[in-house]
Parts: C-alpha cells; sequence; structure tokens
C-alpha cells in the first residue's frame, strides 16, 4: 500500500477545496461590496442625472422641480439601503391613454411600479413636465415582490386637443436609475372664445375704442351638459384702463357675448393685458394688447443693427413724425450705452426729423441692447423712447 501517495493525493484535494471556499468567499464579498457601493453613491447623490422641470404642482406633491428627499435624484435620505440582491424596477404600463375629455375636468391614473428584484428597490425624485400633473409615490422603500403606486392628476383647464405629459421617477435600479411615465389623450374644449386674442392695434392717445368676443358653448345639448346652463359667473382682469362687459348673445346661440373697451385714460406706450372668464362650463383666457400713440412717432419704432463684424462700425436711420398742430422742437437726445450715439436733425421743422445712430467702431463683441431717449417740449410727450439691439462679432447661440 503506498500510503505517502494516497496522503499526498488527500493533501492536494484539501488544498483544491480551500481555494475554492477561498475564491468563492472572495467574489461573495466582492458582490457584497459592490452593492454596498452602490447603495452609497446613491445615497451621496453619485448616481443618477438628468431632471424634467415642474412648477406650480398641486397640494401635496412633489413641488417646485424638487426631489422628494433633495439631492440630484431624491435618493438622499433614504433608510434600508440595499445590502444585498440588485433591485428591479417594473411597470405594467408606462403609458396611459385618457382618451377624450372636456377641458376642465380633471384626469386621474395610478401609476404602479413593483419590485421584481432581489434587493430593496428605493423610490426617490418624482418630477413632472410641467404644474398641470402631480405625482407622489406611496412607497418610497419597496421590498422585493412588493410594489408601489404614484397617483398622478392632470388639470385640463387650460388644454386644447392632443396633450401629453411625463412623470420621471428616479430609482437605485442600476438599469432603470431614471423612468419615465406618460399620460395623454384628446381634450375637447367647453367654452370657445372669437377671437382668443384681441388686438387693438395702433390707437391714438385719448381716443377710446371697443371690441367684441364671443362666447361659444360647444357642448349644449349634450348629456353631461344638459343640467348645467351655460352662465358667465365672473370676468376679471388687471389693467384699470381695460373695460370689459358681459352680455347675452343676440344671435341666439348658446353662450355669450363680451364688449371689451380700451379707455381714453390708457397712457402712451405698448400694453398687454388678460382677461379672465369663470364660466358655468370652463375657464376661459383671452388677451389683449396693443399700443397707444401719442401725436410724435417714430418709425420704425425700434433698431436692429443685426450682426455687425468685429470692430466695425455702422449707421442707421429712422424718422421721428409729429402729426399734432402744434410745432415740434427737439431738446435733447441721448443713449443708454456708450457703443451707440444719436444726432438729430429736421428735415421739416417742427414736423419730421432725422434720427441717425451711429454704431462706434471697436464697440465690445458680444450682445447689444439699449435705448435712445429723445426729449422734446411737447407737454404729453416730453420723453420719446426708441430701442435699438443688435450683435457685435461672431454669433454664438
Amino acid at each position: 500500500m503506498n500510503t505517502t501517495g494516497e496522503a499526498a493525493g488527500a493533501a492536494s484535494e484539501r488544498a483544491r477545496e480551500a481555494r475554492k471556499n477561498n475564491s468563492n468567499l472572495t467574489v461573495t464579498l466582492g458582490r457584497q461590496f459592490r452593492t454596498a457601493a452602490f447603495a452609497l453613491a446613491l445615497t451621496l447623490g453619485l448616481v443618477g442625472t438628468g431632471m424634467a422641470q415642474s412648477s406650480d404642482l398641486t397640494a401635496g406633491s412633489i413641488s417646485g422641480g424638487s426631489s422628494s428627499s433633495g439631492g440630484p435624484n431624491g435618493l438622499q435620505g433614504i433608510a434600508g439601503a440595499t445590502t444585498g440582491g440588485t433591485p428591479k424596477a417594473e411597470v405594467g404600463d408606462k403609458i396611459y391613454d385618457f382618451g377624450t375629455v372636456l377641458n376642465a375636468v380633471p384626469v386621474a391614473h395610478v401609476f404602479k411600479i413593483r419590485n421584481a428584484g432581489t434587493g430593496t428597490l428605493l423610490i426617490g425624485g418624482v418630477q413632472t413636465s410641467c404644474g398641470c400633473t402631480a405625482a407622489k409615490p406611496t412607497r418610497t422603500e419597496v421590498g422585493p415582490g412588493e410594489e408601489s403606486q404614484i397617483a398622478v392628476t392632470f388639470d385640463t383647464r387650460f388644454d386644447k386637443g392632443a396633450a401629453t405629459r411625463t412623470i420621471t421617477v428616479f430609482t437605485n435600479d442600476p438599469k432603470a436609475q431614471k423612468i419615465v411615465l406618460t399620460i395623454k389623450g384628446d381634450v375637447k374644449v367647453q367654452v370657445e372664445a372669437a377671437p382668443a386674442q384681441v388686438a387693438f392695434g395702433d390707437v391714438k392717445h385719448g381716443v377710446e375704442q371697443t371690441r367684441q368676443v364671443l362666447l361659444t358653448d360647444l357642448v349644449a345639448g349634450q348629456a353631461a351638459a344638459s343640467q348645467t346652463e351655460f352662465k358667465v359667473q365672473s370676468v376679471t382682469n388687471a389693467s384699470p384702463n381695460i373695460k370689459v362687459e358681459p352680455a347675452a348673445r343676440t344671435d341666439g346661440k348658446p353662450g355669450a357675448a363680451l364688449t371689451i373697451t380700451l379707455l381714453k385714460t390708457m397712457p402712451l406706450g405698448a400694453f398687454d393685458d388678460t382677461i379672465k372668464v369663470a364660466t358655468s362650463r370652463a375657464p376661459v383666457d383671452i388677451t389683449v394688447f396693443g399700443t397707444v400713440q401719442g401725436d410724435i412717432t417714430v418709425k420704425p419704432a425700434q433698431v436692429s443693427f443685426g450682426v455687425v463684424p468685429h470692430h466695425q462700425g455702422t449707421l442707421r436711420m429712422v424718422r421721428l413724425v409729429n402729426a399734432g398742430a402744434r410745432a415740434l422742437r427737439v431738446t435733447g437726445v441721448s443713449s443708454s450705452s456708450a457703443s451707440v450715439r444719436a444726432t438729430v436733425e429736421p428735415i421739416t421743422p417742427g414736423k419730421e426729423f432725422r434720427v441717425t445712430l451711429a454704431l462706434q467702431p471697436n464697440t465690445p463683441d458680444g450682445a447689444l441692447r439699449g435705448q435712445i431717449a429723445i426729449t422734446t417740449d411737447d407737454p404729453v410727450q416730453q420723453t420719446v423712447s426708441l430701442p435699438f439691439y443688435g450683435i457685435v462679432g461672431s454669433f454664438r447661440g
């Protein structure tokens, strides 16, 4: 019997087994170390980048574009980081199509995220593409086999036609650190304003003008609206120089008529306002804008130098016109920028003047913006402003 050979063989086998056990231990420790390191990186905010912007979210939701727990992905400060195994986030349907709804009717949906992995799934930041949706997870720590729900509401009051909103969810799933959920559909308008934008154009100072807007009830006679009569509940706007009066339509169609009056008291210059109409159906916003002009006008009303080559100067000319009966005297001219100088010379004394703007050579490269102030002896328009803008040197978007 070769006892020496058998002993040597047994020793060799024990050595191989020891090396195998050591190798398995090394692999196990390596995996645990990598998992713990990944969880630590998530906690420190080192994993997961890119966020959608959000604003004006409803109460109780994740607001202001920030994550639920702070930091770049909202995973900071959440306990229960993975100590073993790998999380796997699964969403049954990432897109919810709500079909067709009437505007002002809220849309609600619940997205479900299931953890199909072997480690704890952490849900951090939940952000929306705009302030019309709100989302908040029911769980931020989801064990294997468990799920978290994210309730989403979509405010359709001011949408029209095809509408899409996205919700971005940040997790510690190595293969799904950012999950994008989508809610979409078609929004049918209940009340239509014609026109929805009221342009008064150029209006002479001290002259009163009116415009009419027709509101049409687009759901009159439908089952959803049969129990409610169309009514204008309130009309508000910011400018005291714009008056709005609602009345019944004279053509017998369902809806209402708005008479919008630009009062004589509107000061000189450009104006804009938003008329907010609350109805028994849905709210309606109407934009009003225009320009009130005096006897003195500048044509064109602003100056563009365009793109001017490096270290080069250029000239632009406009006309200052007096449409009033009184002769006009220009008493001075100044520029808000040292790079642009202006001079005024009469074409027809008291009635028409030439204004020359000179962009100086060696103007620093970059965007140029400012205005020329022309002072006169007119009691109403003592100062006439002329905006200018341009780019000097190479354009860089």
